[in-house]
């Protein structure tokens, strides 16, 4: 049987609720490539400049990020207190007006106007969304983060490691 790996594709549903709305696989194509999601033509730029701009959370529109991420593990015993601080650093962080929608859920729910490729390298990890249960991942399950409320939770006692490639969007 040829190794595939999950690929989770997030949306809005009407109500504007992010929630999965394709769940596929990458198999194997071609001497190793696995393919997870691509873009249409002419919908980024073709400057392939050297030069690098100030780093911030998210690129601009048609801008492109590529970083590795942790997310610690859970800290049972943090207060609300502590809580609070650290979700006023993230959303500060951030730096995006539209990015604290819905925190309900989680505190650290959040969107980007970007198109995130993101790939878990190690750990264990959920991606926290709107509606459903929290989507566990294993290593080398990608998600494509389509500018839908998420965040992150780690179900491990390590940091978990991911990779991901932001797209910016109007």
């Amino acid at each position: 049987m040829a190794e595939t790996h999950r690929v989770i594709v997030t949306g809005n549903n009407t109500s504007g609720k992010s929630l999965v709305v394709e769940e596929t696989h990458a198999t194997l194509v071609g001497p190793g490539n696995f393919d997870f999601w691509q873009t249409k033509a002419g919908q980024t730029p073709h400057d392939i400049s050297f030069g690098r701009s100030p780093m911030k959370f998210y690129p601009q529109p048609g801008g492109t990020m590529f970083r590795l991420f942790t997310i610690p593990p859970l800290d049972p015993n943090m207060k609300p207190a502590e809580i609070a601080k650290l979700q006023d650093w993230f959303f500060n962080e951030v730096g995006y007006d539209g990015a604290r929608v819905d925190t309900s859920r989680h505190p650290m729910m959040h969107v980007t106007p970007t198109v995130d490729y993101i790939l878990l390298l190690s750990g264990e990890i959920s991606l926290v969304l709107d509606e459903g249960e929290p989507v566990k991942l294993k290593p080398f399950d990608a998600v494509v983060q389509r500018a839908t409320n998420h965040s992150w939770m780690n179900t491990g006692t390590e940091p978990a490691l991911l990779l991901c490639v932001m797209i910016g969007g109007k």
